[in-house]
């Protein structure tokens, strides 16, 4: 694993379709925090591509790096797995002092357990009807969408136990409030 000496992994984490992955890389961007990517089995979806929001690689290519330890956290979900590989952490946070990954509650856990106060988790949610709005926009399945909202009550619940929470009614200014509550965590080495 990395350094956690080094600098803070900010653990960003909440519910499907809150649009918490475009505010932790408008995040890590604006502020010069590194992303750890997550590799994952499942199937790239319209405009992703690889290595920007996942690592994707097949299903026998993850087994056998997980198989081999390569992993720092693995979850199966509807099928698919996810999973963090120690070397990704280790550059990251030997290259950087501050990084960013975002995770379910399992992987947010792992990392508040491994890194204790070096992680800081950043919990972003939408209401019920929001998300679904938002996924009807971007022409989602009706399959992934009946999947998110299936999960929502449980991804929900998870707040409590983050260290900031915010409603990302608005992007613009839930990065704002985001990058305020993070500030105090920076540390001078980039």
């Amino acid at each position: 694993m990395g350094n956690p000496e080094q600098g803070i992994v900010f653990v960003f984490t909440g519910t499907s379709g809150s649009g918490r992955k475009t505010i932790a890389e408008r995040i890590g961007r604006e502020l010069g925090i590194r992303p750890l990517i997550s590799y994952t089995t499942r199937e790239k979806r319209p405009k992703e591509s690889d290595g920007r929001q996942y690592h994707f690689i097949t299903r026998q290519e993850f087994i056998e790096a997980d198989i081999r330890s390569e992993f720092f956290q693995t979850v199966e979900i509807d099928n698919c797995f996810y999973g963090i590989k120690k070397s990704d952490i280790a550059i990251a946070t030997e290259n950087h002092a501050n990084v960013y990954v975002v995770v379910n509650r399992y992987g947010a856990n792992r990392f508040k357990y491994e890194y204790a106060d070096k992680a800081v988790r950043i919990f972003i949610y939408v209401n019920k009807q929001t998300i679904r709005e938002r996924l009807q926009a971007r022409d989602v399945s009706e399959e992934i969408l009946t999947h998110y909202m299936d999960h929502y009550s449980e991804e929900v619940s998870y707040r409590k136990d983050c260290e900031h929470v915010f409603e990302n009614m608005e992007l613009t200014e839930t990065i704002e409030h985001v990058k305020k509550a993070i500030s105090p965590y920076l540390t001078a080495v980039k």
